[in-house]
């Protein structure tokens, strides 16, 4: 059955006024919805309301969040103080979401970080027996061995147990587990494949070392191994229901069409280039790690718009990003949830940028969520820094408040159009329930009446921007 979750995720590093303003400017910029909701999920926010306010106040802010289909997550820390005053402050919270009858989604991040901890034990070794590490990636990570982080397994698990121990204690379900997990395993990008050259432990392991793929493959699977025995499986022992995933771990159909901001390409890796940008070889190692919920990434990453040179411009955002949707859509069983990340304004840009430069309009970029939904895409999964929040946040809620009216097909229907122009052209998305289909189109050339044959019947794609819904006669 396919669901929608809107999911906003918000970083912040902040203090209590800073966390109090991303409620206040959720709350803002959102409306109170009062169409029926039928079986689809709230809209979720990656963002914690302060523990050090009073139960009243948290009581407040989870009312008026609730009546916009707004849920906070909760993030599990360990403070100065110990681990045990993390602890505390998570359930302060979900003792009152539990009261409510809310649905409680954790964010572990800060408590799974540092598999790599700069220790000796983790570092590659050279020639002469001299630990080293990589330093090719952002935050001063020191990526090490991927042959020697097993040690640092029981640590991170015994964290999270913690955590679940309490949980369970007080008698409190997690419906959604999840993690931004990124800098802190094995990679295969920037520096790691020569620095696995020089490690013998690497060398010692990995067969073909020379080859890209063979080399790929197996820092994926590693990586697959420490997501499943430390994450997937810790968690399913007290929670075997509990949707579990990800930042950017997904099924995709064997390629990765954008960069994240701490890759750098590898020279001898294996690409697929249209114009500028490289298309990297993936390996799918969603299948490997037992996570139950999908998390790809759609960002306006500003290296779009020099990586490719179409005309008209916006079809350079668009392209990357429906081949990205497209690619997940298609390779995800519909049992699994995909609860994608996205963001609208651009993504990484400096501050000067060149007198060309045109953004991604509010406009196509509302398409964009909707061939999403029309593509098999269950939820999304708003990244955003505060400043630009609560813009953010109204194209969004706009999209999941549209599309209630839809909810039989949004959460039946089955995509009927996978297709990608190679240029700019009318982009057409799909849901088809019996006899009758739900239709989206995005033009980048003159609009007009297209025809197309569905199961063998002629149908035809008025020239409308608005969602619609069409007969199959």
């Amino acid at each position: 059955m396919k669901i929608v979750i809107l999911l906003i995720f918000c970083y912040y590093t902040g203090v209590v006024m800073a966390q109090e303003n991303v409620c206040d400017i959720l709350i803002k910029n959102t409306v109170p919805i009062t169409s029926d909701t039928g079986k689809r999920f709230p809209i979720f926010v990656w963002a914690r309301i302060p523990v050090n306010i009073s139960e009243d106040q948290i009581v407040d802010y989870l009312k008026k969040l609730d009546e916009r289909k707004l849920v906070l997550l909760t993030g599990w820390r360990i403070p100065k103080e110990g681990i045990e005053k993390g602890i505390q402050e998570a359930l302060k919270i979900d003792k009152i979401r539990k009261q409510l009858n809310l649905p409680v989604f954790v964010d572990a991040t800060g408590i799974v970080h540092m598999f790599f901890d700069g220790s000796s034990e983790t570092a590659h070794i050279d020639e002469e027996g001299k630990p080293f590490f990589d330093t090719s990636f952002s935050k001063g990570a020191k990526i090490g061995c991927p042959f020697k982080i097993e040690t640092r397994y029981p640590v991170i698990a015994e964290r999270i147990d913690k955590f679940l121990q309490a949980y369970k204690k007080e008698g409190i379900d997690i419906n959604y587990w999840a993690v931004d997990w990124e800098i802190d395993g094995p990679m295969e990008w920037n520096d790691a494949w020569e620095n696995s050259k020089k490690c013998k432990t690497c060398r010692q392991n990995i067969k073909n070392l020379n080859d890209f793929s063979e080399y790929q493959k197996t820092i994926r699977m590693k990586r697959a191994e420490l997501q499943r025995q430390v994450f997937v499986k810790t968690v399913k022992e007290y929670y075997p229901e509990c949707l579990i995933g990800n930042y950017a771990v997904n099924p995709h159909d064997g390629y990765r069409y954008w960069w994240d901001y701490f890759e750098k390409e590898t020279q001898g890796a294996i690409y697929q280039k249209k114009h500028n940008a490289l298309h990297r070889k993936w390996f799918d190692e969603f299948k490997y790690t037992g996570y139950t919920m999908a998390m790809p990434v759609i960002y306006t990453w500003y290296r779009f718009f020099s990586d490719y040179n179409f005309e008209p411009k916006e079809f350079r955002w668009f392209y990357p990003l429906i081949k990205e949707a497209t690619s997940v859509g298609k390779n995800t069983p519909s049992t699994i949830p995909i609860i994608s990340f996205v963001h609208w304004q651009t993504v990484e840009k400096p501050q000067k940028v060149s007198d060309d430069f045109v953004p991604l309009s509010r406009e196509k970029y509302k398409e964009l969520l909707w061939h999403l939904l029309l593509r098999g895409h269950d939820a999304f999964c708003l990244w955003s820094p505060i400043k630009e929040m609560g813009e953010e946040i109204k194209v969004v809620q706009e999209v999941y408040i549209e599309s209630l009216k839809y909810n039989d097909f949004i959460l039946k229907g089955k995509p009927v159009f996978w297709d990608v122009s190679d240029e700019p052209d009318t982009v057409i998305s799909g849901l088809k329930l019996n006899s009758r289909m739900l239709v989206v189109r995005t033009d980048f050339k003159e609009p007009k009446e297209i025809k197309l044959r569905i199961e063998g019947k002629l149908v035809k794609i008025p020239a409308i921007k608005e969602p619609t819904i069409i007969e199959i006669k």
